[in-house]
C-alpha cells in the first residue's frame, strides 16, 4: 500500500512538472515570436528609411542641379548688358 502511495506521488509529481515546464515552455515560445516580429518590423523599417535617405540623396542632386541652371540663366544675360 505505502508503495502504490508513493508510486502515486511520484507520477502525479511527474505530470504536474511536466505541465509546468510545457506552459512554461509555451510562454517563452510566444515572448520569441513576437520578438523575432518586432525585428522584422525594425528591419523593415530600417529598409524603408534607406530608402527614403537614397531618395532624398537624390533629390538634393536634383535641387542643386535645377539650382545651378537657373543661376546661369540669371547670370548670362546680364553678362551680355
Amino acid at each position: 500500500m505505502t508503495g502504490q502511495v508513493v508510486l502515486w506521488a511520484l507520477f502525479t509529481g511527474g505530470i504536474t512538472g511536466a505541465v509546468w515546464v510545457a506552459i512554461v515552455m509555451f510562454g517563452r515560445q510566444k515572448r520569441i515570436e513576437a520578438e523575432r516580429r518586432s525585428l522584422d518590423e525594425v528591419n523593415a523599417r530600417l529598409d524603408d528609411l534607406d530608402a527614403a535617405e537614397d531618395r532624398v540623396a537624390e533629390l538634393e542632386e536634383r535641387l542643386d542641379f535645377a539650382e545651378r541652371l537657373l543661376a546661369q540663366k540669371r547670370s548670362g544675360p546680364l553678362d551680355r548688358k
